[in-house]
Parts: structure tokens; sequence; C-alpha cells
């Protein structure tokens, strides 16, 4: 008899198609306009599921959409911890070398080989791995030059995804001029990029100012949020199939409390599948011991490492840590209410907002429709419960005395 195994995914993109939800007609209006050779700039919150609609997206691309859109090929760049031009080498030289598509893979290793014998020296020196003697920083430029050039050779219908795009604007070397004069101009006519950041100010300020080298090259699209009823459907099925079919009070409780953040109702549903028994229901008690386990390991993390480098800042940065303890007891819907402002320690109301957006430059905070929120729910759940400033009812032990008393 086969083994049920855990059909949620604690802390990873998703590439399973079966798993992949909601954003099926905004695949296909992505894909249709990268054909269309226009660029987009896709905005998104942190683990709100950006890389896991472009595992999706590369699925849409690579079907047919006629004869004047065919399949494209698709390259992701992951600029997460890009600091330097070297770094950036070492970003693209690591997606092509360890493309899953053999074909692209050997067309790359092909391009590699003609790019090194041209510019004389070996990519893993630039890298590091080999060691030599640093190269200067026009050798660096002109080597990315070279090598988002041969990017062009891959493929006669190409997509490049650069993730975290945003982490380019601390880079030095200008990475946005290389990259506009090898993938914008004339000869690459048959790539569209995709740009994906987690910061929206930031990205759109590399894409708004027309200072800089990529100004207004590109379409800006939100990632959507995946509605509830699809989520509900999704996590009912996922359950059933495996065995452990959920109560709908308990899927709509597990979803009321993660707002539907795609990576926070995997992990609630993937802990709620572990305490459940092989052929026993999902309860609402099971999600509640699950959502009060998580919360709890908040105090562990990256959050509460943050909150304290936050506290031991200057002014601002404390003023960082008010706002979202505000965020987390009131909601987002009147942060500039002077009593409000003055309970949670501001010297002025005006101070507020400036602290709101410090926080979305940080990816903690958003803002949908007029109204401030914390990203992460589970993180906004631990806040709430540690803060002094909300309304508690006493415990049962107090209501007992002072029953007794009277």
């Amino acid at each position: 008899m086969a083994v049920a195994l855990n059909p949620f995914i604690w802390d990873r993109p998703l590439d399973d198609p079966s798993k992949i939800i909601g954003m099926d007609a905004f695949a296909n209006r992505v894909a249709l306009t990268l054909k269309g050779q226009t660029n987009v700039a896709l905005f998104g919150p942190r683990d709100t599921g950006k890389t896991t609609f472009t595992n999706q997206l590369a699925l849409e691309l690579a079907t047919s959409h006629g004869d004047d859109a065919p399949p494209f090929d698709v390259v992701k760049v992951n600029l997460q911890r890009v600091v330097s031009i070297p770094g950036f080498i070492g970003c693209v030289h690591d997606a092509i070398i360890g493309h899953p598509v053999k074909r692209l893979r050997r067309a790359a290793a092909r391009q590699i080989s003609a790019l090194e014998k041209e510019i004389g020296f070996d990519i893993k020196v630039i890298k590091g791995t080999v060691k030599s003697s640093p190269l200067s920083p026009a050798q660096d430029a002109e080597t990315l030059h070279a090598q988002l050039l041969a990017l062009r050779s891959l493929s006669d219908h190409l997509v490049v995804i650069f993730d975290e795009f945003q982490r380019l604007r601390h880079c030095p070397g200008d990475p946005l001029a290389i990259i506009r004069s090898a993938l914008m101009s004339s000869g690459a006519n048959h790539i569209s990029m995709l740009f994906t950041g987690s910061i929206r100010n930031a990205l759109q300020m590399m894409l708004e100012n027309s200072q800089q080298p990529i100004f207004g090259e590109a379409a800006e699209m939100q990632l959507p949020v995946i509605s509830s009823p699809e989520f509900l459907e999704y996590l009912d099925f996922q359950f059933e199939a495996t065995g452990k079919p959920a109560e709908d009070v308990a899927l709509n409780h597990l979803l009321n409390l993660t707002r539907a953040h795609p990576r926070s109702t995997q992990q609630l549903a993937w802990a709620c599948w572990v305490d459940t028994a092989a052929g026993q229901p999902v309860t609402l008690e099971t999600v509640i011991r699950a959502h009060d386990r998580l919360v709890q390991t908040i105090e562990r993390s990256e959050f509460a490492s943050i909150l304290s480098v936050l506290m031991s800042g200057d002014e601002g940065e404390v003023n960082e840590v008010r706002a979202l303890q505000l965020l987390a007891d009131r909601g987002g819907d009147n942060v500039t209410s002077r009593p409000t402002a003055k309970r949670y320690g501001f010297s002025s109301h005006s101070r507020v907002r400036p602290a709101l957006e410090r926080l979305q430059r940080r990816g903690l905070v958003d803002q949908r429709n007029g109204t401030w929120y914390i990203v992460d729910p589970l993180f906004s759940e631990w806040l709430h419960r540690a803060s002094p400033l909300v309304d508690r009812p006493p415990p049962v032990e107090a209501l007992d005395d002072a029953a007794g008393t009277a």
C-alpha cells in the first residue's frame, strides 16, 4: 500500500503545474505581452508567489499561441544576492550552464567557450573559483556585455527573466546600461525581458526615472492575489486526495488566518496535514493548534532579528517598529490619526507614513487599494499577540476569582 505524501510545500517555489493555482489567465496575458516584444516589470511583495508564477509563465511561453506567437524559450537569472558586476556575471553563467533544457544548455556551453576565447580568460576567474589577479571594472563590464550578447544566440525566440531585479540598483558599474546595450539594441528584437521585484518603489524608480538607462522600457503589472474560492478548492482537493478530508469550517478558518498569502497558506496547510492521522478529518481545532505553533516560531525567525536590529537603531528605525505594531493592532486604514500615532510613541502623526514607506522598501509592508498591511500574516499575528496595546479578555482563572469574590 502506497504511503501518502504531504501534498503541500513548506518553503520553496512550486514547479508542479497541478499545484500552481489562480494564475492561468494572468500567465496567458503576460506571455502574450512578452511574445509581442514588450518587456514586463512584475511587482509583488516577497513570498507571494512571483517565482512560482515565473515557473508557470515558462510553461505558458513554451506553448504556441498562433503563427505570430510561437513557443519561446526562457532563461531565468536570479539576482537576489548580486552586489557587483562579477556577481551578475556569475548569476548569468549559472542560469545558462544549469538550464533544465539540454538543447539550450549545450548551446550555452558553446557560446561560453567562444566567449572565453574572445575575451581571453575563464569565466570561473571572474566568479573567484579559480585564483587569478582581479580584473578591472572595465574588463568586468566588457565581459558582462559580451555574456549578455551571447544570450541572444541561444534561441530565435527568447524571454530573459531577471528575478529580484531591483537588487541591481545597489550594483556599481552601471549594469542597467549594459543590459540596455546588449539586450535592447539592434539585433535583439527576438528577445523580451521580464523584471520581477519584491520592492515596488525600487523597481519603479529604475523604470520611471528618466535618468535611468531603461526608463520607460517595460509595461508594469501587479501579481494578482489568488482568490479565496480558488485556494479553497485547491486545499480541499489536496487534503481529500491524500486521505485526510478537511471540514469546510477548518478550510475557511485557515484561509482567514493566512489572508490567502501563498507561502503562509502552504505552511499552515502543511502543518495541519502533519497533525492529522491518516483517514481522519482536518478539523477547526487542528487549524487553530497548527496556527498557534507557527506563530510562536516567529520568535526565532528572521522577523524577530529584523525587529531587534531596528530597535537598536536611530529614531527613524524605531519608528518603523512602531509602525509595524500599529498596523498589527489597528489595521492600515487610518494610519495618520493623531491619537493613534501618539499612543504608539510617534512624536508626530506625520512620521507614520515615512516609516511605512521605509518598511515597504524593506519588503515588510505593502499597500493595496490605499490600505497598508503587513505582508506576512503570521508575522502580523505574532506582533499582535505580543502587543501591550491590545485589549485581551482576562484569563479564565481571573474570571473565576472575580466570580468567587462577588
